[in-house]
């Protein structure tokens, strides 16, 4: 229990940490000072610096995928479980800086593509289910499947990574949020567009 104890403390940390300075200028001896414990103790758990980030990586993955899940198979129409994730990805992003991932591209690749397949793979997976279900309702367009899913990930991948942002002079917050309304947008009818402006408005 002590054992699992230390290892979630070190991985909260980090996640914070890391969200917000990045990981390439941070060393071991940098974490333990601000949890103040032993390297000796870190090591314990993780066995580098890289397996850290990766942990890191693992547990926000499966936080959101947890999180994105429970929206999805939840009660409620299209547009409330649409809105639901565009605030969960709005909040998530706020939360990530510029730093992290642009570490995560050049100083961690595999943790990287690791981190591209699981956007898309989870895009693949739960916006399907999302499209099918608003077209049966009347709140999605009928368009073909694989052109949604195929912009929806171009869009995530092209806009919401730190070399737009940086040669763009937008926020990666600004930037995640205005293309999932554009996208949701696009693909909504008429009726899908005005429950979405209802629900983000409050109403």
């Amino acid at each position: 229990m002590k054992e699992l104890s230390e290892s979630l403390k070190i991985l909260e940390f980090c996640e914070t940490h890391f969200m917000h300075y990045g990981f390439h200028k941070t060393t071991m001896d940098d974490i333990a000072k601000e949890l103040r414990i032993s390297k000796k103790t870190i090591y314990k758990h993780f066995a580098s610096k890289d397996e850290l980030v990766r942990a890191v990586f693992v547990r926000i993955r499966n936080d959101l995928s947890a999180q994105i899940e429970a929206i999805i198979n939840g009660n409620g129409d299209t547009m409330i479980k649409l809105y639901k994730i565009s605030t969960l990805f709005s909040n998530r992003i706020a939360a990530i800086s510029n730093n992290w991932l642009s570490d995560l591209q050049f100083y961690a690749p595999d943790v990287w593509r690791e981190v591209e397949d699981f956007r898309e793979k989870m895009m693949q997976k739960n916006m399907m289910l999302l499209v099918e279900q608003g077209k049966t309702e009347g709140l999605i367009i009928d368009y073909p499947n694989t052109i949604i899913m195929g912009v929806l990930i171009s869009a995530i991948q092209g806009v919401v990574n730190p070399n737009f942002v940086l040669h763009n002079n937008i926020s990666l917050h600004e930037a995640g949020e205005l293309t999932l309304e554009i996208i949701f947008s696009g693909i909504s009818t008429k009726k899908g567009r005005k429950l979405f402006k209802q629900y983000k408005s409050g109403n």
